[in-house]
């Protein structure tokens, strides 16, 4: 666990120790990775849920086989109606998309092969609102989405449950991957109408033009073409939360090694409390962190 995270927590179950989070995290396949950061909150507030999508019915019913207490996968694909969507199977089941593959760009770059179309099916997408909905979820805290290309399709078909999200790790990419996807402006701009703000990238990927292999990696990232950005409730907004969102926006903060978030949500939280959590964490902090 990371210290920011850790210090929080010890300073956060102080006041409350019972938190309860609801995660999404839609395209939840996990190939040769290990699991997202978040789920290290289940582990300190177990109390709280993970609820993921993947498509392919098959590997979803294995992860869930394997899944922690209060983790659970649906086979579901997400969209911005109830519809058939027509659904583009590349080479590698992590390229799948709702968008065509837009293969005469992709094709200029080094090891982008995974991402070719292989076959073209169709699937039904369901919103996230309507299942929220149909399954009496409640609100949601936090969400990580990783779709190849479709995540503003879901943001649109997902509008009641963005107005409580915290916080959101979103791919995103900067050029056209996939033919006519949304890109990293589009999804910044329809986030901002529900009060979220862009808070920053967790890391830059990409390739480097063919014919040239730089640095001996297929994968050496020349050129920025995607990345995880991350999302936050407008700043403006942040001292407007309820006392627990508060503390859960420092906890989310804190995952993803925002130690100033973090130190900001809590001071918000003792103005309001009299309490004097923000200077625990600083006095922590200069003992074990390099802060």
């Amino acid at each position: 666990m990371n210290k920011i995270l850790q210090t929080t927590i010890d300073v956060v179950k102080n006041v409350d120790a019972n938190i309860k989070f609801l995660l999404i995290e839609i395209g939840a396949r996990q190939v040769s990775r290990n699991k997202e950061p978040f789920y290290e909150l289940l582990d300190h507030f177990p109390f709280s849920k993970i609820i993921g999508f993947e498509i392919d019915e098959e590997t979803c019913n294995k992860m869930n086989f394997s899944a922690p207490k209060g983790v659970e996968y649906y086979p579901y694909a997400l969209g911005e109606f109830n519809e058939n969507r027509q659904l583009f199977i590349a080479n590698h089941p992590m390229c799948t998309s709702l968008y065509k593959p837009n293969e005469k760009f992709i094709s200029l770059y080094q090891n982008f092969e995974v991402a070719f179309l292989k076959s073209e099916s169709t699937i039904d997408t369901i919103t996230l609102d309507d299942f929220i909905e149909d399954n009496n979820i409640g609100s949601v805290d936090f969400i990580k989405i990783d779709v190849q290309g479709a995540e503003l399709d879901i943001f649109k078909g997902g509008k009641k449950t963005l107005d409580n999200v915290l916080k959101i790790i979103c791919e995103v990419e900067f050029v056209h991957h996939y033919e006519n996807q949304p890109l990293f402006g589009d999804i910044c701009n329809f986030l901002a109408t529900h009060e979220l703000m862009f808070n920053k990238f967790l890391k830059l990927e990409g390739r480097s033009l063919k014919p040239m292999i730089l640095n001996n990696n297929l994968n050496y990232a020349s050129q920025h073409i995607w990345s995880d950005a991350v999302f936050i409730r407008h700043i403006q907004k942040i001292p407007l939360l309820n006392d627990e969102k508060l503390l859960k926006l420092s906890l989310l903060a804190a995952v993803y090694g925002s130690a100033d978030l973090t130190v900001y949500c809590l001071s918000k939280f003792d103005e309001r409390n009299g309490s004097l959590l923000a200077k625990e964490w600083m006095q922590i902090a200069k003992r074990n962190l390099s802060i």
